[in-house]
């Protein structure tokens, strides 16, 4: 039996992931079985975080599961090691996300580039000024954090608009869609030539806290800073100074440090912030995308070809 704890799955994918099993499809919580489906629950989907979150004593419940498949392209929120001491597969969704982000990536740069949230303020004014310029993207230089499926596909489309993109990795090794690509070690050399600075890495020891005070005094004055890794890059008491200044001129950020932003955050009232709920990612087509991937590597789970399962991760 497969049990799905989130609500995201439609009825038309529900009835295809059973379909194409052959097995039972319980959408539900793994509090709201009964004895016996959690007795023949083999599989989980789940993006096993916020509302969805799996905890060891839920997962204790699940005697004979076997396989997690999670709806998000990191793992870091699941039990660690209760997964790796039970032996249980876990894959992700890895490489889903790449088409939606970049297409949010764009929208950022084009939202200050073109100004558009003076000209709805003008708007909402009835106001009629022909002072107002916008800016071109075209031949400016974006700095993108990250070189994966997220930051090639952003760098492939920003380069179609004409702009210079040099890619930041723990190797320096080139990546698709690049102009350049260096180490990461090297960031702050590139940072004075960069109109925009775009981050899509994954949270490590390595990369938190890596966007603070130092590093924003090290770019270049009206930067545009675009955040769709992980909030826990970002010290952002000092980004949030660095927006009061100007030396940022603005930021789009999908991730925060603590998800849900609490209310009182000075984020949501900046107007030169654009504040969106880790939602970069979330389209129609979201759901469609990550069963693929969970329905290639079932017919691999289910002839014991385990070694063959994409995105599989290793606690």
């Amino acid at each position: 039996m497969i049990v799905c704890t989130t609500p995201d799955l439609s009825d038309e994918l529900k009835e295809t992931l059973a379909a194409q099993t052959q097995l039972r499809v319980h959408q539900k919580k793994i509090a709201e079985l009964g004895a016996r489906d959690k007795e023949e629950t083999e599989i989980l989907i789940t993006y096993g975080n916020f509302e969805d979150a799996v905890t060891v004593e839920e997962l204790e419940q699940l005697p004979n599961l076997k396989w997690i498949h999670v709806l998000s392209s990191g793992t870091e929120q699941l039990p660690a090691n209760y997964t790796k001491e039970q032996s249980i597969l876990v894959t992700s969704s890895k490489g889903i996300h790449a088409i939606p982000i970049s297409e949010y990536v764009i929208a950022a740069l084009l939202y200050f580039a073109k100004r558009i949230p003076d000209f709805r303020r003008l708007q909402k004014r009835m106001q009629w000024s022909y002072s107002e310029e916008m800016f071109e993207i075209h031949e400016k230089t974006l700095a993108v954090l990250g070189t994966g499926y997220i930051g090639s596909e952003i760098a492939k489309k920003a380069k179609a608009l004409g702009m210079n993109v040099i890619g930041v990795n723990r190797s320096g090794r080139d990546a698709d869609g690049f102009n350049r690509v260096i180490k990461i070690e090297r960031l702050k050399e590139i940072l004075p030539d960069c109109d925009y600075v775009c981050s899509a890495l994954p949270s490590t020891k390595e990369t938190r806290n890596l966007i603070n005070s130092e590093m924003v005094s090290c770019m270049k004055d009206g930067v545009v800073f675009i955040n769709v890794g992980r909030g826990d890059l970002v010290v952002e008491e000092d980004l949030i100074q660095a927006l009061k200044s100007g030396k940022v001129a603005g930021a789009a950020l999908d991730v925060f440090r603590e998800e849900p932003l609490e209310n009182g955050h000075p984020f949501w009232r900046m107007e030169n912030v654009l504040v969106t709920p880790h939602a970069s990612a979330r389209t129609s087509r979201y759901m469609e995308r990550a069963l693929s991937i969970f329905l290639n590597n079932f017919s691999h789970f289910r002839n014991g070809e385990t070694g063959n399962l994409a995105n599989k991760v290793a606690f």
